[in-house]
């Protein structure tokens, strides 16, 4: 075996029950996270279920995790290697108290100081070791040494915004400096999933982020399946439908909240007006304007066709024909989000971000073909970019044609008439969707048809972390726009 690769290396692991896991001992975990230095096999998530801790990769097209188990409270860090990791680990010591080993950074990345117990996840949580009154914000070393101001943005400015919040260092008109804060949105969902029902665990799975509720359910479905050895019949078909129409749905929330930002009237009633019209034939063709509770477990629902209403599409098809035309018109969104918040090649693989912002960058992403369901509808080609706010926008106008190609050439899929419902299933599976921003994953252990442990890795934790980045450079009022091109989910990324 190559040492340099960290892919065979996983798979000399002991097997699980999960085929895509391999469990490493200590000496071959610090062995595989050497080799990562040395490969590009990205690292999509992190995380820990008291005893053992989890990293899911993607070697090709197949997901592989390696595991390692915890040894006094600790094992070795892979952020180092992976800067996407430190987040991850950050979450890990929050919820488990389990340290990573070489981390350079241990500041709480959710605990914000006002949990009545630390690490809440443990069987017996300590109680908080001070009164619950909050941290500080405290700014480092560089950023007081720059001098000039360091001005606040959200979580709370009376919008609509994602709750995070950003501390930006400006020794001058630019930024040079950015510290984030995060645990705003924390819901204590892995706590919550334990011990569920599959049919309770899908709802709050629904519920981790709006603007991909049907990935989210489509990933969770997977987990589950794998993890029984159930078949997916018919609904991989369905998911394909439910997924574009909720990808084309917020792209076009997100290209209206853009174009409302800089002021482009024309473009953002257009893009709102096809935004409320896929919303309401949701709602009388699907039940739900928000995808919701689409795939229950054990749900009972009359068969009933999917493709999307011929009206949509042709509406969806001249609609962005026209948001094209006035995206590039001079003072459009294209020639106003120009070089502004650049996320280049570089640092989109270093944070692993992948989806329409590393499309944007020039990563060749396209994962769907791979996807059930996917492998009979034409890809088309990726919007080439520079990485900036122009470039995320155009990608995503691009997608959204891409999904009217998609729903046009669905025909006739319909709604199976039974959902299996894992009510006596055992077994641990991994199941991934592909949704608006990017590939979201969810893990599951069952144990007699409960929810033993369970784990979700959401696109936005890279984007959030590559934030530094992508602002360093920028003016304060540039601030807004950037972060809307990113769709970013502070949801999603707490959980």
């Amino acid at each position: 075996m190559n040492g340099d690769d960290a892919a065979a290396l996983i798979r000399t692991g002991g097997r699980t029950t999960c085929a895509a896991r391999f469990v490493l001992t200590p000496d071959r975990w610090l062995d595989m996270a050497h080799a990562l230095s040395r490969t590009t096999m990205p690292l999509l998530g992190l995380w820990a279920d008291g005893v053992q801790v989890h990293a899911l990769f993607m070697d090709g097209e197949a997901s592989l995790i390696a595991s390692v188990a915890v040894t006094d409270g600790r094992y070795q860090a892979l952020s180092p290697m992976r800067a996407g990791a430190a987040a991850h680990e950050r979450i890990i010591h929050d919820l488990w108290g389990i340290a990573a080993m070489g981390s350079h950074d241990d500041v709480p990345w959710l605990d914000q100081g006002r949990w009545p117990v630390t690490w809440p996840l443990r069987d017996r949580p300590p109680p908080a070791s001070a009164a619950p009154d909050g941290v500080e914000f405290t700014d480092d070393i560089a950023l007081q040494q720059a001098g000039g101001v360091v001005l606040g943005y959200g979580p709370a400015d009376g919008g609509f915004d994602s709750p995070f919040h950003l501390r930006l260092g400006m020794p001058g008109e630019r930024i040079t400096q950015v510290t984030t804060r995060m645990g705003y949105a924390h819901r204590g969902l892995c706590a919550r999933m334990r011990g569920l029902a599959p049919a309770q665990a899908a709802q709050l799975a629904a519920r981790i982020d709006a603007t991909a509720t049907m990935a989210h359910q489509l990933a969770f479905f997977r987990a589950l399946a794998t993890a029984t050895g159930t078949a997916m019949d018919g609904i991989s078909a369905a998911g394909v439908v439910l997924g574009e129409v909720e990808r084309i749905a917020t792209h076009l929330d997100c290209l209206m909240q853009a174009a409302e930002r800089v002021g482009d009237v024309r473009f953002a009633s257009l893009a709102g007006e096809l935004l409320e019209y896929v919303r309401e034939t949701c709602r009388a063709q699907y039940g739900r304007r928000l995808l919701l509770d689409r795939l229950l477990p054990g749900g009972a629902v009359p068969p009933h066709d999917l493709s999307p209403a011929a009206e949509m599409i042709r509406a969806l098809q001249t609609g962005r024909a026209e948001l094209r035309r006035l995206f590039r018109r001079p003072r459009g969104l294209a020639m106003q989000g120009r070089d502004l918040g650049i996320l280049s090649a570089d640092h989109a693989r270093r944070w692993g971000i992948m989806g329409c912002v590393g499309q944007a960058s020039g990563i060749e992403y396209e994962p769907r073909p791979s996807l059930p369901g996917y492998r009979t509808h034409r890809v088309g080609d990726v919007a080439a970019g520079r990485g900036d706010v122009t470039a995320r926008l155009a990608t995503r106008l691009h997608e959204i044609g891409l999904g009217v190609q998609r729903l046009s050439a669905a025909h006739e899929t319909v709604m199976p008439a039974s959902i299996p419902s894992f009510s006596d299933g055992t077994g641990e599976g991994i199941g991934h969707a592909e949704g608006p921003s990017g590939p979201v994953w969810h893990w599951v252990r069952l144990e007699g048809g409960r929810i033993a442990a369970w784990w979700c890795g959401d696109p936005s934790l890279a984007r959030i972390q590559a934030l530094p980045d992508i602002l360093r450079g920028a003016t304060y009022d540039d601030v807004g726009l950037i972060v809307t091109s990113l769709g970013l989910s502070a949801a999603g990324a707490d959980l």
